[in-house]
């Protein structure tokens, strides 16, 4: 991937950190090419070779600046299209369809790209373990991620910073009470005490 610029290949470098880090395979093909010309950096497909011949469930990619060009401001962008029907055979297919009715067990609340990335990990591995969970990627106030999580109806918040990361434990906030329990930065920690 010589053609890349220096910017675009950080870019994507740090984006393979992520995925690496949560554990998710992927593969670079350099031959994907998405059909509209506001796509900018990275772009993706998620396929099911399961499913056959049309194994694309999903695709997209970044656009930086689309919206500029549409008259707004200038703002970062990701999307991407969805084959439904492939996405809900291939959910059923790997027995993965979820129980109706989940809510959101648990939301992180990172506070900076430190804690952005360990929230990610954190995520991912409890995602792993059943507990249904979110984390703000869009780098808001902690005021209003609170907000956002009791919109959710989240049953916990775990506030995530640098200083917590630093001494390895945070709090989880109960958003029924406001009960806060002081709890270590392990999946099997913060698991025990949103399951009781």
């Amino acid at each position: 991937m010589d053609f890349l610029c220096g910017d675009c290949r950080a870019h994507f470098d740090k984006l393979k950190g992520y995925l690496d880090r949560c554990g998710i395979v992927y593969e670079t093909d350099t031959s994907i090419v998405r059909g509209l010309d506001y796509y900018s950096k990275t772009v993706f497909e998620f396929v099911n070779d399961s499913i056959g011949a049309q194994s694309t469930v999903c695709g997209g990619g970044r656009y930086d600046g689309l919206i500029e060009e549409l008259g707004g401001q200038h703002l970062p962008g990701v999307g991407f299209g969805m084959g439904l029907t492939r996405l809900l055979q291939s959910l059923k297919d790997e027995n993965l369809l979820p129980e109706t009715g989940t809510l959101t067990d648990i939301y992180i609340a990172p506070l900076g790209e430190v804690a952005r990335d360990a929230a990610l990990v954190l995520a991912d591995g409890l995602r792993e373990r059943g507990i249904a969970t979110e984390m703000d990627l869009c780098d808001r106030s902690l005021k209003a991620q609170m907000k956002y999580a009791d919109k959710t109806g989240a049953r916990y918040v775990l506030v995530l910073g640098e200083n917590e990361i630093n001494i390895n434990e945070a709090f989880l906030q109960c958003m029924k009470t406001g009960e806060k329990i002081k709890v270590g930065l392990s999946i099997n920690d913060i698991m025990n005490n949103v399951i009781r």
